[in-house]
């Protein structure tokens, strides 16, 4: 009969261990939230000699940008240069050109953004496309397209595109 009491009270042990396990389980799923992975910055020098080595049109690079941005992306691959950056509001903004197919380029990088208006900016006209909360700028000449495109409201485009230099 003791033995009885002693299978039994173990087994009551395990029960409940199993019990307050799976409410914790339930917790932890409901509560627990992953923190954002911080911006890693990544080195621009090594992508922006290669493209301006390699490309058939003048490589456009800012120059001067305020404190706080942060480069996360460069890269050229085939005939495209890509630069992507977060500014210190944590809002995206990068340019992109090419020398092949404008249409398509254009489409990809405005996320088959739509017209919405064009600007001059140093004497040069962009056309401005909006896809959600998307804008880009985007003018063709020099032989390659270029695509200004972000997160931010237009003048902030254009202010980056002023500090774009080749």
């Amino acid at each position: 009969m003791a033995d009885d009491r002693s299978k039994r009270g173990f087994r009551d042990l395990i029960l409940s261990m199993a019990v307050v396990a799976v409410f914790v389980a339930f917790l932890f799923a409901v509560v627990w939230r992953p923190t954002p992975e911080a911006v890693k910055p990544v080195e621009t020098k090594f992508a922006l000699e290669a493209a301006r080595s390699q490309a058939d049109y003048p490589v456009l690079f800012p120059q001067g940008l305020p404190a706080g941005w942060t480069p996360t992306s460069a890269r050229f691959e085939g005939s495209t240069w890509f630069l992507g950056y977060v500014t210190p509001e944590q809002q995206y903004v990068a340019v992109t050109q090419t020398d092949g197919d404008v249409a398509e380029f254009v489409k990809e990088q405005t996320l088959e953004g739509q017209p919405d208006g064009s600007r001059t900016i140093a004497g040069q006209q962009w056309q401005q496309y909006v896809a959600g909360d998307q804008r880009s700028l985007v003018r063709t000449g020099n032989g390659s397209t270029t695509v200004v495109t972000g997160t931010v409201d237009y003048d902030q485009l254009q202010a980056f595109v002023e500090k774009l230099q080749s």
